[in-house]
């Protein structure tokens, strides 16, 4: 496969799925090769930092085999290093430094999985491919539930701050609020009222992973960023600095809010 102005290293990527979805076609079980993440339907995502994501997809026969034996992935590139990492599927290591995370299913599982639409790199003729289309894909954030989600994060955080749990205070507070915060405003993008933020560039978002790209959705919000990370030992900053926002995004609990700021 060979596309003008992609960047070598994508191309690479792409190559490689495409021999991929010659191996599994080769193979009697195969069905389809769905490619998922920024080497899906946005390839525009994609750089010489993304890992190869798919799904296999087979013949309920076929799936064990494909799932077990590596041999077809390693026909196309000798793998180093691998491991099954779910009961579906495995991380590869190719020889030639490319990553992978891919898992086996067969038609009749895809109903019952979340993930986001891919894109097919192979597929049998005649296979009806509109099965593959999600049918549970990420569910929407509730706002509000999102913010005073975010905001007992704080509270709790900083309780575990101030007992000393700086470890423990750090991930409820630099991690657990500050997601929300994110999906919150993620949620809230769309309305006028919010900071200029294009609906479009919010739609870019990982729905399954708020940090994912939110520095190019966001270039002006680093600095915010900057601070709601403050770093190991300044949670209490961290979180100063995530109640602020948390505040530009509606009316927050009085009571709430002063239990939190009692302990900033």
């Amino acid at each position: 496969m060979t596309t003008g102005g992609i960047d070598p290293a994508v191309q690479h990527r792409l190559d490689r799925l495409a021999a991929i979805g010659q191996a599994l076609a080769a193979h009697p079980g195969g069905l389809a090769l769905l490619a998922l993440g920024s080497l899906g339907p946005d390839v525009a995502r994609a750089d010489a930092y993304s890992d190869l994501d798919f799904f296999a997809i087979a013949e309920p026969w076929a799936v064990a085999e494909l799932r077990d034996d590596l041999g077809w992935l390693a026909a196309v590139c000798p793998i180093v290093f691998g491991f099954a990492n779910t009961p579906d599927g495995s991380k590869i290591l190719f020889e030639d430094g490319l990553f992978a995370e891919f898992a086996v299913f067969c038609p009749e599982q895809l109903p019952h999985i979340r993930f986001e639409p891919g894109r097919i790199v192979w597929a049998r003729p005649g296979l009806d491919v509109a099965q593959f289309t999600p049918l549970r894909p990420a569910e929407k954030t509730d706002p509000d539930w999102a913010i005073l989600e975010a905001l007992t994060c704080l509270l709790i955080g900083l309780g575990r701050f101030r007992r000393g749990e700086v470890l423990a205070a750090h991930r409820m507070i630099q991690g657990h609020a500050l997601d929300l915060t994110l999906l919150a405003r993620q949620a809230l993008a769309p309305s006028p009222d919010q900071p200029a933020m294009p609906v479009e560039a919010w739609q870019r978002l990982d729905p399954f992973n708020p940090a994912r790209r939110i520095e190019a959705v966001a270039p002006d919000r680093i600095s915010w960023l900057r601070a709601a990370c403050a770093g190991y030992g300044q949670s209490d900053h961290a979180a100063q600095a995530i109640l602020t926002e948390l505040g530009q995004l509606g009316p927050l609990p009085p009571a709430l809010v002063a239990a939190i700021e009692a302990l900033l």
